[in-house]
């Protein structure tokens, strides 16, 4: 089942949060735009992509191509954070908080090897490339 209009109304509160999460979680060095994409998919999810500029105004020809991945975010997760107050929303985005590094890294390795390389900053195929996070157990 789908997010509803008002939870999704409720999340808006916490994609601050959930944009910052998702970006301490990826390199350092990185300068990655961080996109919550709460109400433009059947599944909520995160952006992950390298921010436009001069030097890659224009999608290669060739890979590697700049990072535009999709990140989608179980519904189950959202929907504590979105109907739960006070502390077990606080909890909620916790877990979210200690849990998103190690579940986007799993996501990314279990996809063909060297299809997302984080660190650089590029993938191997053209276009946006989904996973999909782990429920927290």
């Amino acid at each position: 089942m789908v997010l509803s209009d008002e939870e999704l109304a409720r999340l808006e509160g916490v994609e601050p949060f959930l944009r910052e999460e998702a970006r301490s979680a990826l390199p350092a060095d990185a300068d990655y735009e961080v996109l919550a994409e709460l109400h433009e998919h059947l599944q909520p999810g995160l952006r992950i992509r390298v921010p436009a500029g001069p030097d890659i105004a224009m999608e290669p020809q060739a890979p590697p191509y700049p990072l535009d991945l999709f990140v989608g975010l179980p519904l189950d997760e959202l929907r504590d954070v979105a109907n739960d107050e006070g502390a077990a929303r606080e909890a909620a985005l916790a877990r979210f908080a200690t849990t998103f590094a190690p579940r986007l890294q799993r996501a990314i390795a279990a996809l063909t090897p060297h299809r997302i390389d984080l660190a650089a900053g590029v993938q191997s195929e053209r276009g946006t490339l989904s996973v999909m996070l782990e429920p927290v157990r």
